[in-house]
């Protein structure tokens, strides 16, 4: 029973490790040093993040993705949507989940808008992120933790904030868990190798 219990055990954390492992991946972009004036640094288990990438899939398959509210800095609404899910630093300080399927590559759909009027457009797309002074972004951190909470990736949004853009990236702080949903030709597998053990622990008990 021992054996059992123990095996289960392993197979099971050897499954939450791999579906946990690298599933996100930024495309493009520098990276920088977060800089002094942003709010929330000393908050983030990073002193780096990536300026003006885009995040991506890194593995193939069915993605649970929940986006958490942080925090933020901001006279502006500012808006974090993915789906049909919705997260702003007005009355909607919380979190949503959204499942989808991705191959290697795709872009995490989601986007910011802000309702400040800054020079160019009030509002970015995953994978129509931007570097330079004046423009709606967001900044990257993975695999990173927040107030000690682990996350897949920490986004920055950039609302261009007054005449003089800070381009400090602290506006509004959402941060990204993501699991893989399990196939279920891999889930029976798993089970199937598991059946297998206990059958072997009976016939040599017997």
């Amino acid at each position: 029973m021992k054996l059992i219990k123990f095996t289960a055990a392993a197979l099971l954390a050897l499954s939450s490790i791999a579906a946990n492992a690298g599933l996100l991946k930024i495309d493009g972009g520098i990276t920088a040093t977060i800089p002094t004036s942003n709010d929330f640094r000393t908050f983030v288990g990073t002193t780096e993040y990536n300026f003006g990438g885009n995040l991506q899939a890194n593995q193939s398959g069915e993605l649970a993705l929940t986006f958490n509210f942080l925090a933020e800095e901001a006279g502006a609404v500012n808006t974090f949507t993915s789906g049909s899910g919705t997260i702003n630093n007005t009355n909607l300080k919380s979190s949503f989940s959204y499942t989808g399927s991705y191959a290697e590559g795709d872009l995490i759909n989601f986007g910011f808008t802000t309702d400040r009027l800054p020079a160019l457009l009030n509002f970015v797309l995953n994978g129509s992120n931007v570097i330079g002074d004046g423009v709606v972004s967001f900044a990257i951190a993975l695999d990173t933790t927040y107030k000690g909470v682990a996350y897949d990736a920490i986004l920055f949004f950039d609302d261009v904030g007054g005449v003089n853009d800070d381009d400090n990236h602290d506006d509004l702080l959402i941060g990204v868990k993501a699991v893989q949903v399990p196939e279920s030709s891999a889930f029976i597998l798993m089970m199937l190798g598991l059946a297998g053990l206990v059958g072997a622990r009976r016939r040599k008990l017997s």
